[in-house]
């Protein structure tokens, strides 16, 4: 049976990587990246190296990130798209708590032989469609058979030298704010774990197609009909991460911050690094962090605990600034601009060395921790998923 509703996908909708093979994937990849033409390219995919055009006054600005199956999602929980999505927003993130503009990017992908071949292509689909909207040409990547899956992406950037966010340059007294909302994300894979271990483990779906691949908590599997909205916007959070690029651009350029931090690992994770990088420390309210409503709901439906879901949680992709109050107009001016997440101010840095959470009452105690690969202890609220099989 031929696979439907793919532009360009003439195989099997049962054909595996192998049975398709690795030059029938890049040039199918090719044809749905096209050949649009762009200032910033001067070779894309087709020769054995891409050739981007610098942009004056820039710098560069590259990371690269891994997405491995069984370790940052599952095949249970997300569709193959949400995969494509995830794995270029998680690099966007960070070029975007470095202010800068993302321009281009590589992809490489580890792809086990009996994988179906068109989940890879949903999977480059959602990743090409992320792409465009974030006005990001993919140039060029690489195809492997491997053991697992794994998708692998490659960002570069550019930036004015002096519009440039580091998470070291943050000074005593510098105000702390972060954007969105916190937790989001970890109560949505939370919520997908608690679900699945009431409901039984879902079989696995038939490869007609990414977007309909995933377990859904609605779709009967998990014996529910409807969901609260706070948990849906959750599992959205989880499935399909925006990277704040145009906040950290226009930050960056109002040059309203001293340091900068994307939330990948959780907020007290980025708390504790901005501060280690700075040379400070830092003083949180706990009664001012903005907690997304998915993480009260979650707790109170299950034994998640609230607080390890907000200050461990990661994967929300947030952004945490410590900004100098004598930039305080400036930065809610930058920040402030329609369309742009809210922002809120949860706390300060100081010159002692400690790391705070401040209660209501007065009471201190220290940031907890965040996901760290390797770390003797796996946690969901970490973001990740230890030991999800798909």
């Amino acid at each position: 049976m031929m696979a439907a509703g793919l532009p360009g996908w003439d195989h099997d909708v049962s054909a595996t990587c192998a049975q398709v093979g690795e030059h029938a994937l890049i040039r199918w990849i090719a044809s749905a990246v096209g050949s649009a033409s762009s200032a910033d390219v001067l070779l894309g995919i087709g020769d054995d190296a891409a050739v981007v055009v610098p942009r004056r006054n820039h710098v560069d600005v590259l990371t690269t990130d891994v997405q491995v199956d069984g370790v940052h999602f599952t095949r249970a929980f997300c569709g193959a798209a949400d995969v494509g999505h995830r794995a270029l927003h998680v690099n966007l993130s960070d070029v975007a708590a470095m202010g800068a503009q993302p321009r281009v990017a590589l992809l490489s992908l580890g792809l086990p032989a009996d994988l179906e071949a068109r989940w890879v292509a949903d999977l480059v689909t959602g990743l090409v469609t992320a792409a465009r909207a974030a006005r990001v040409q993919l140039v060029g990547g690489n195809i492997s058979r491997a053991p697992m899956l794994f998708v692998d992406v490659t960002v570069s950037g550019a930036a004015k030298p002096r519009h440039l966010l580091r998470r070291s340059g943050a000074r005593p007294g510098d105000e702390l704010y972060v954007s969105g909302t916190v937790g989001a994300a970890a109560a949505g894979l939370a919520w997908l774990q608690s679900a699945i271990g009431r409901a039984g483990s879902p079989s696995r779906p038939s490869p007609q197609g990414a977007e309909t691949d995933a377990a859904e908590p609605g779709d009967g599997r998990f014996g529910e009909r409807a969901l609260p909205s706070a948990i849906e916007a959750a599992l959205t959070r989880y499935r399909r991460p925006e990277a704040r690029v145009s906040l950290g651009l226009q930050v960056g350029r109002n040059k309203a911050a001293s340091a900068c931090i994307d939330t990948s690992d959780g907020l007290a994770d980025a708390l504790r690094q901005l501060a280690g990088a700075s040379g400070v420390g830092v003083r949180v309210d706990a009664a001012a962090v903005p907690v997304d409503p998915a993480v009260t709901e979650l707790a109170l439906r299950t034994n998640e605990d609230r607080d390890a879901l907000a200050w461990s949680g990661g994967e929300d992709y947030e952004l945490l600034f410590a900004v100098p109050r004598r930039a305080r107009r400036r930065f809610l001016h930058a920040s402030g601009r329609k369309g742009l997440p809210p922002v809120t101010r949860i706390g300060m840095c100081t010159r002692e060395a400690d790391c705070l959470i401040v209660q209501a009452d007065g009471r201190e105690s220290p940031l907890p921790g965040g996901f760290e690969h390797f770390s003797s202890v796996d946690s969901v609220a970490g973001g990740r998923i230890p030991e999800a099989g798909a």
